[in-house]
């Protein structure tokens, strides 16, 4: 669906500064036309400009980090938001003569000049990636303090921050989630993991937090919203409705599932840790995209957590009113496709425009980074135009070649009997419905699950070395799968059922909870200490 979308030509890039400290971009003469003051100040101040930071992951050299926040402001600089005649025309009126929001706007041009009515979020993922057992590790509270003077730098921009799955990480100091989570609010001084502000008239920026490490059931790296955040979040959204005009952009670690981004990592896959309460029971997982659907006010939702970049088709997607946005990473040794990008949203009751602020590509005269026009979105139409075309996939990186799609021509509609041959497993691509309603499918040389609501990939059932050279066949139309292997020599052959976990989904759980192997691997340590003083006292 996205391939037959219509792609416009690049509309043009802009050059940002790449010093320190610099006030103001580089901006060519001939600026491309959505930098033509499309978007200014009116009465209602109903435009704003939103960074959105990928998962940050602070490194022993800062460099890269504070040469991107420098690109970010000098981003926002370009396409400022100041109206500079607006500003001089109301100066020579008398002050009897301004209104209240007038004066307002007086106040905000002087403290933020052209920095004005822009705001930054950041998506968490504060600490480096590598855990050394010391204080800095992700989830401690100097990674905390160290996060916070980073984006303080942004002053005087406002920021907003929730939390990553790496954010709880710190085992060493706390020994709760709730301990871990109230050292982060501690710092970044706030009384919840979540947040709403409104950035622009009738424009609500609502953040959603990651609340569960050492009590996840499964994989410790899950994005999980406890049902507080999501009673709250429904709340939000019923009070701010579409019938009265509000517009509202959310930002999470991980998306939600059913959000159409399919710039995904095997290990996020393999370990149910993708999506937003990915191992939750469905219903849990569901209700994200169910409540985007309920309230076409949701305009956009931008997220992390796989660390690739906005190079990818279906890096941004579109379902329903609102537009889903993959965040890259802004830190060399996050970049799993050494691409080091920032979100840039500029919007107003219109449109919305989706920037990449590309910080591993610049001018080589200038220094300056590359700020590129990724996407327009009509909001009236709820219709998207993109400003370039994506690369494709490479399939043994990313899983991301295929989800299932209706009508796409490979649903298997009464599966019975072979559906992937030994010879062409890899090539397969098909799926199915089970007998109790769950959805599988042949696909990148494995069977994978898939949520029979959204299709979103749930999991693994059978990984790639496991399937080679068997065949794959589905027995009574969904009542069972099993593989056949042909063994040479053998006249009767090898037959295998998989069969469901007890709570009834295929996708196996490939990885446990961190704490738990972690207190594993100690006492396993301290059995062979004892086992080695054993052996000196009989020695």
């Amino acid at each position: 669906p996205m391939a037959a979308m219509v792609r416009l030509a690049v509309l043009g890039t802009m050059a940002v500064p790449l010093a320190q400290g610099a006030r103001w971009a580089a901006v060519p003469s001939s600026r491309p036309s959505w930098n033509r003051g499309a978007l200014r100040m009116s009465g209602a101040r109903d435009s704003f400009s939103l960074v959105v930071l990928g998962d940050l992951h602070m490194e022993d050299d800062m460099s890269h980090h504070l040469q991107a926040r420098d690109d970010c402001l000098a981003a926002l600089r370009s396409v400022s938001l100041l109206d500079q005649a607006r500003v001089e025309e109301l100066k020579d009126k008398k002050a009897g003569e301004l209104s209240e929001d007038e004066l307002e706007f007086l106040l905000d041009a002087s403290r933020q000049g052209d920095l004005i009515d822009a705001s930054v979020a950041s998506l968490g993922d504060l600490g480096r990636k590598d855990i050394r057992h010391e204080p800095g590790d992700g989830g401690t509270t100097k990674c905390f303090l160290d996060a916070k003077a980073f984006l303080d730098g942004f002053h005087p921009v406002p920021y907003n921050i929730i939390t990553g799955n790496h954010d709880l990480e710190g085992l060493d100091e706390f020994d709760t989630d709730a301990s871990n989570l109230k050292a982060w609010m501690d710092v970044f001084s706030l009384d919840t993991p979540y947040f709403s502000r409104q950035i622009a008239d009738k424009t609500l920026l609502v953040g959603l937090s990651s609340t569960r490490f050492r009590d996840s059931p499964f994989s410790s790296h899950e994005v999980y919203v406890d049902p507080a955040q999501v009673d709250w979040f429904r709340q939000t959204l019923e009070t701010h409705p579409a019938d009265q005009g509000w517009r509202i952009v959310v930002v999470s670690h991980a998306p939600p599932m059913g959000a159409g981004l399919r710039v995904l990592q095997d290990v996020h896959i393999r370990n149910g840790c993708a999506w937003l309460n990915h191992a939750c029971p469905p219903e849990e997982a569901r209700v994200f995209l169910r409540l985007v659907k309920q309230h076409p006010q949701v305009k956009a939702w931008f997220s992390g957590h796989f660390h690739l970049s906005h190079e990818f088709e279906d890096s941004i997607s579109m379902v329903g009113a609102c537009t889903f946005v993959q965040v890259g990473v802004i830190g060399p040794a996050s970049a799993r496709d050494h691409r080091r990008q920032t979100r840039l949203l500029q919007g107003d009751g219109q449109q919305l425009r989706i920037f990449s602020i590309n910080h591993h590509v610049r001018d080589e005269a200038t220094g300056c980074a590359e700020v590129r026009l990724d996407a327009t979105v009509d909001l009236e139409t709820a219709s998207i135009e993109y400003a370039h075309s994506s690369e494709t996939y490479e399939a043994s990186d990313w899983f991301s070649a295929y989800v299932p799609q209706e009508a796409d021509g490979c649903y298997l509609e009464s599966p019975n009997g072979r559906v992937a041959c030994a010879q062409g497993e890899m090539h397969s691509v098909c799926w199915w419905h089970m007998a109790d309603g769950k959805v599988l499918g042949v696909h990148d040389g494995q069977i994978v699950e898939y949520d029979s609501e959204t299709l979103s990939p749930l999991g693994i059932v059978v990984e790639r070395g496991h399937l080679a050279g068997r065949e794959v066949a589905v027995v009574n139309e969904g009542e069972a799968v099993v593989l056949i292997r042909q063994a040479e020599g053998q006249a009767t052959p090898h037959v295998e059922v998989v069969h469901p976990n007890d709570d009834g989904t295929y996708w196996r759980r490939y990885q446990r909870n961190k704490r738990i192997r972690q207190q594993e691997k100690l006492r396993e340590a301290l059995a062979k200490q004892w086992l080695a003083e054993q052996s000196e006292q009989t020695a």
